[in-house]
């Protein structure tokens, strides 16, 4: 009763009118800090709570959250699309991705996309079953540069958009174009990891002003898959078809080899390709099935060697000959497993 009075007198009082007054300022000050970003195509000094330098100063990442959505801006040194991934697991592959650009008559575009293979393609959401999630967006150029802001929720419940957290890190790709197109090769991208909250960041390397070395390199990797997989096909032949000939064992070895060496090549520079991409192996199906194919390639010319050394013991030599069959055939149904699993990685399939 006592503490009922005292407060009641307080606040009747002219003090109680001060805090009253102090009170709403406080709680005007916390609403304007929540919407102080304005997505309308500039970035002012202090307008967002988190900056990246990327690109040394060429990108330049802004971003600011509330309880429910996040604000993002980007200011790049292009007259192109410019664009922010989030969460990829390997390369580009399953990164929610949002292009914008400056249309010719001076319009803002955006779109909201998901990235389905390692190097795309990265069609919008809507175009694989999802839904368009952009609160707002905007976008200028001036001077050679191209700022552009966009507001989407943290979490859109969307299969194609990823959740954003404030604890720990996001990792996140970045580019940009002197397109407008977004579907056209960007000029310049990379990756850093960030944390919502702000914080320390890290920036990983970037190749500037050139062609991905890793999609130059994938090409490569395909072809030599399918060639080893071909040689490897042909080699079966030998022994199943050609046994008449003096000379089918020579030419089975020797394709054999040839296909596996190969093979062993090829699957070097896929190893080589993920150093340069995220330096994280055994990330996919890919990726293991691959593991096991090579391991195959590698063991089934030496059961054949072995099943040579033994053919003077008639027993030993029949069970040698039926495993090494057997693995032959394992080999090129894992091998056959791994290239189509790599094209729908890359988005082919």
């Amino acid at each position: 009763m006592l503490s009922s009075m005292i407060i009641t007198k307080i606040t009747g009082s002219r003090w109680g009118r001060i805090l009253r007054v102090i009170t709403a300022l406080l709680m005007l000050g916390s609403a304007s800090s929540v919407s102080a970003v304005d997505i309308d195509g500039t970035i002012a000094e202090g307008e967002y709570g988190n900056r990246l330098s990327l690109a040394a100063g060429d990108y330049l990442l802004y971003w600011e959250v509330d309880q429910d959505t996040a604000h993002f801006g980007i200011q790049a040194r292009t007259e192109g699309w410019v664009c922010l991934g989030i969460d990829p697991t390997q390369g580009m592959a399953e990164a929610d991705m949002v292009f914008g650009w400056v249309e010719a008559g001076g319009s803002a575009g955006a779109l909201d996309c998901y990235s389905t293979g390692l190097f795309g393609p990265h069609p919008p959401d809507e175009e694989l079953g999802g839904q368009q999630n952009l609160l707002s967006f905007a976008a200028d150029e001036q001077g050679g540069v191209t700022t552009f802001g966009f507001t989407r929720p943290r979490d859109s419940g969307d299969a194609y958009d990823k959740a954003l957290s404030q604890d720990g890190e996001i990792k996140i790709i970045w580019a940009y174009s002197g397109s407008d197109d977004y579907r056209d090769l960007h000029s310049r991208k990379g990756g850093a990891t960030m944390r919502l909250s702000g914080g320390q960041t890290s920036v990983q390397s970037e190749t500037v002003g050139q062609r991905d070395l890793y999609a130059l390199l994938y090409p490569v990797h395909a072809v030599l898959m399918a060639t080893a997989f071909v040689l490897l096909f042909l080699g079966m032949f030998f022994p199943r078809y050609l046994k008449r000939k003096k000379w089918w064992l020579k030419m089975h070895r020797r394709i054999g080899i040839a296909g596996g060496t190969i093979g062993v090549i090829g699957v070097a520079m896929a190893v080589y390709m993920i150093s340069q991409i995220t330096q994280v192996h055994l990330q996919v199906l890919h990726s293991y099935i691959g593991l096991i194919t090579i391991i195959l390639i590698v063991f089934t010319p030496f059961l054949g060697h072995f099943m040579l050394k033994i053919r003077k013991v008639p027993s030993r030599a029949k069970k040698a000959r039926a495993i090494h069959r057997w693995i032959g055939r394992v080999t090129l149904l894992s091998m056959a497993a791994t290239i189509v699993l790599g094209l729908f990685q890359a988005g082919i399939l």
